[in-house]
Formats: structure tokens, C-alpha cells, sequence
């Protein structure tokens, strides 16, 4: 596709969508709107695996590219039976979207190394994480060696990065410590819609912190 051709699909602020859309364009108000990538480019793999993330290649005007996008919904993640217990029995477990879990951790980091490693791709990152999971389960799980890969991963990255947080998106806790791009200035550069959000905490957190008990009883004499 032309460079210059316009982008226009765009989420609606607080509404479930399907976050290919932002790659591929839909339908939407009725018509089809286009989405980031040249059309019919994208190819996504491991689509059942790590539901939390989506990654694939496509063409933005013309070159090649890595995709990897969060998926902003809640998803179902299938636990196979386990083969050593005969009692064991297939589960689900549902996983929350703008989080990154163990699994999808992993899977960003490994898309990360082979765009880069075996590829050499350019890599576009659609950006949309509330942080990774905090559970006991997920941190038995490795959740934060899986999160340091991504570092790693992005850090060693010899081709151009780009993290786009899209419109009425956001980035907070130690998701933004990951995509920084001061962690590799030379490759990585950050960009934002005017309507997407980035900081470390929510504002009631930061509120907890600034705004300590003495302060509040001073605030509740006052007033």
C-alpha cells in the first residue's frame, strides 16, 4: 500500500475489541476502516498458544515487518490433563487481557528473537499492557525470568523498533519498565496517540503515596 494512504480504524474508548483489527482494519460505524498494515499482509502464528499476545508478520508499505500486539480481551487458556496422574482432567483457566502471564511472556520473547536473529525484521510493537501478573501461581511460574527475556530479547534487537501505544490505550507498571526505549536508543524509539496513557502507577496508587495518612487528617480537619 501507499505510505501516505490514512489510517483509520480506531478503538472506542472502554470497548472490547479485536486488537488484529488495528493491523488489518474492520468494519466499523458501517464501513470498512484500514488498519496499520498493507492489505491482506498479515499472517499471525501461535494464535492458541498464549491468547494474551498476538504476534505475526506482515507489510507496511511494502517492507516486512514483526507484529506484536496485546490483546486487550479476557481469553481462555486450555490446561492439558496431566499424562503421569490418571486422575487429572483437562481445565480452563481464564486469563486477562493487557497482562502479561507467564506463557505470553515467554511468547513475546521468543517472536522478539527470531524477528531479529533469524529474520532480521523490523519489528512494530502495539503497545497496551497494564503489567504482568502478580499471582503466587505466576511468579512460581517465572513470570519475572520470562519478563527479563523480553529485555534481553529487546536490548540485543539490531533492527528498527518502533512501540506505538495506539489510541485510548495505555502502559503502566513494569510493562513500561520492559518496552522503554532507553534501553536500546540506538534501534527503539516510542510513540504515543494523543489519547493513550503511560505511567508506572495508576493515579489512585500514586495518590497513596503522595497523599500519606497525615495528610489526610489534616485534609479531613480542614474540611
Amino acid at each position: 500500500d501507499p505510505v501516505e494512504r490514512p489510517v483509520c480504524f480506531t478503538p472506542l474508548p472502554g470497548k472490547p475489541y479485536d486488537p488484529r483489527m488495528l493491523l488489518t482494519g474492520g468494519e466499523q460505524s458501517g464501513a470498512f476502516k484500514e488498519g496499520l498494515l498493507d492489505a491482506n499482509s498479515f499472517v499471525e502464528y501461535l494464535p492458541h498458544w498464549a491468547k494474551t499476545v498476538v504476534v505475526g508478520r506482515g507489510r507496511l508499505g511494502g517492507m516486512p515487518v514483526g507484529v506484536i500486539i496485546t490483546e486487550n480481551r479476557t481469553v481462555e487458556k486450555s490446561i492439558l490433563a496431566d499424562p503421569a496422574n490418571l486422575e487429572s482432567k483437562p481445565q480452563t483457566a481464564m486469563q486477562a487481557g493487557q497482562v502479561w502471564f507467564p506463557d505470553s511472556a515467554y511468547k513475546t520473547a521468543q517472536a522478539i528473537r527470531d524477528f531479529n536473529t533469524g529474520e532480521g525484521l523490523p519489528l512494530l510493537l502495539l503497545a497496551n499492557w497494564r503489567g504482568f501478573s502478580g499471582g503466587r501461581k505466576d511468579m512460581f511460574e517465572e513470570i519475572l525470568k520470562f519478563g527479563s527475556f523480553i529485555v534481553d530479547e529487546l536490548t540485543q534487537y539490531k533492527q528498527p523498533i518502533i512501540v506505538y501505544i495506539p489510541p485510548h490505550c495505555e502502559i503502566r507498571g513494569g510493562a513500561w519498565v520492559v518496552i522503554d526505549a532507553t534501553i536500546n536508543p540506538r534501534y527503539m524509539e516510542m510513540y504515543a496517540a494523543p489519547s493513550a496513557r503511560g505511567g508506572v502507577l495508576e493515579p489512585a496508587g500514586i495518590a497513596e503515596i503522595k497523599f500519606r495518612r497525615p495528610d489526610v487528617v489534616k485534609s479531613m480537619a480542614r474540611l
